[in-house]
């Protein structure tokens, strides 16, 4: 009897790993359709890209590149400026402008897995990795230097990385933070399905790989779980696919709560009122309940992308931004 028990027990082990694993091979993030509220720029053809700084390089503590552009201004008011999800620092032309015009230096960086960033499009080598690099860049830009007031800031999945940094164990690398309609979580009363359909995910393989992860597993995080809603193939200029790894490098975590509520620095978020992927008018109520001390602008008809871009979306960052450093 006990031998039957056993077998039973056994084959029901075999059963559960088999699915797992399975999970884990076979469950690819779908691709879907292009969504121009997350893929196009609103006025991008009409930029005159010649107005971009030269890209300069760093090397990591891994002598992997680190890409970014310098838009200069006051020395003692610096600005880390990051994208947004699949794109690069180059999608940052328009606000670094408006920003670097009210004084700041603005470092637009591209990503580790984007824009040449790295050793892989759309990958990162461990959990963590973004925040290494980002400790890299402030040493080796000299930001670290005294005198010099420090803003973090970042649009969209970028939005979301700067919280996490500022909820996080390096969040004393800045004295202030700035997100710009931030991805928050899955399940966050912010967000809609799938990012307003700008995110196919692969839920099952995501699933799967967080509790690897979360059991001190570090497999197959190489693997893709998120496909963006861009027709984009891997490049320098763009990063249609994260792996796990990247995509769990830039956000605040399942417990993103906690994350948030552990931010002490002065922090604000911007976001659109008529935001296609967030849902605007949950910022606020989220936050008061979580942690009251994150402030949160709504800008009148500002779009996803279009914060970024319009001029008005832009000049209330401005706003916001000089508010935390007091300048």
């Amino acid at each position: 009897m006990l031998r039957r028990i056993l077998l039973a027990i056994g084959v029901l082990v075999l059963i559960v790993v088999g699915a797992f694993a399975a999970v884990i091979a076979f469950n690819s993030p779908p691709t879907p359709p292009v969504l121009a509220a997350g893929n196009s720029i609103p006025g991008i053809a009409q930029w005159n890209f010649a107005e971009l700084p030269k890209v300069q390089t760093l090397k990591a503590r891994d002598g992997a590149p680190l890409n970014y552009r310098v838009y200069p201004g006051r020395p003692d008011r610096a600005i880390v400026l990051v994208h947004g999800s699949s794109g690069t620092d180059v999608s940052m032309l328009k606000l670094a402008h408006a920003l670097q015009a009210a004084g700041a230096s603005v470092h637009a960086i591209s990503l580790r897995g984007h824009g040449g960033s790295g050793t892989a499009n759309g990958d990162v080598s461990y959990l963590g990795q973004l925040d290494d690099d980002l400790a890299d860049l402030v040493k080796g830009l000299g930001l670290d230097k005294p005198g010099v007031h420090r803003t973090l800031m970042g649009f969209s999945s970028g939005g979301g990385f700067t919280l996490r940094i500022a909820g996080g164990r390096e969040t004393r690398l800045f004295d202030d933070y700035l997100a710009i309609s931030p991805y928050i979580g899955q399940d966050s009363p912010t967000n809609k399905p799938n990012s307003g359909g700008w995110a196919g995910v692969a839920v099952p393989r995501l699933i799967a790989l967080s509790m690897l992860a979360g059991a001190g597993l570090p497999w197959f995080q190489d693997l893709p779980v998120i496909h963006f809603a861009t027709d984009a193939k891997p490049s320098n200029t763009r990063t249609p696919v994260y792996t796990f790894r990247l995509a769990a490098s830039l956000q605040l975590g399942q417990d993103w709560r906690a994350v948030l509520a552990r931010i002490a620095a002065p922090t604000t978020i911007v976001v659109g009122a008529n935001d296609e992927l967030f849902n605007a008018g949950q910022f606020k109520p989220m936050l008061q309940a979580i942690n009251p001390r994150i402030d949160v602008t709504i800008v009148p008809g500002g779009t996803h992308l279009g914060m970024i871009a319009d001029p008005p979306a832009t000049m209330a960052i401005v706003a916001a931004w000089r508010r935390l450093a007091r300048d």
